[in-house]
């Protein structure tokens, strides 16, 4: 079991590198799902901030202050899912979210209208939300095939921490 988890965040991290489209990726949908995978709110928090910073070292360069505001994003949203117990609500938080700050943060460095570079946004954050959603219902899926086949009723992740 523990050899499939240390697949699967692999997978996620070189999902990165694998040419998908641009923000079609399922980091924010790992974020969203933490919490179903683990009771540990330090693992929660630890996995998707991991990978992305990880990732970023081997990626195009990021202004530092907009990677500081998508770490932001990834470091809040598995608090958003848990708070708000559902994978569906937690996904749009995670979306708004991401919509708002990293995108204001573009604004900053950028200049200009902010009005404009939210609507500039919508496209390229229209494929994030999708990317989301899929790989939300991607996991959801795997989570119950696995509890339909698993005799324990412990979180995933928590399987291996304790």
């Amino acid at each position: 079991m523990l050899k499939n988890l240390v697949i699967l965040i692999s997978l996620i991290a070189v999902s990165r590198f694998i040419g998908l489209p641009a923000n079609f990726s399922p980091l924010l949908a790992l974020a969203v799902f933490m919490p179903r995978l683990s009771d540990d709110v330090r693992i929660q928090y630890l996995v998707p901030v991991s990978i992305v910073t990880f990732t970023n070292l081997f990626l195009d360069q990021v202004n530092i202050i907009i990677f500081a505001t998508m770490l932001a994003v990834f470091l809040v949203t598995p608090m958003m899912s848990r708070l708000s117990n559902s994978l569906l609500w937690g996904s749009l938080m995670a979306i708004v979210l991401w919509h708002i700050l990293v995108n204001g943060a573009v604004w900053v460095i950028a200049g200009g209208s902010l009005f404009k570079t939210y609507i500039a946004a919508i496209p390229f954050d229209a494929k994030l939300a999708i990317s989301t959603g899929l790989y939300v219902a991607l996991f959801h899926s795997a989570e119950r095939i696995l509890a339909a086949y698993s005799q324990s009723n412990r979180k995933l992740l928590d399987r291996f921490t304790n």
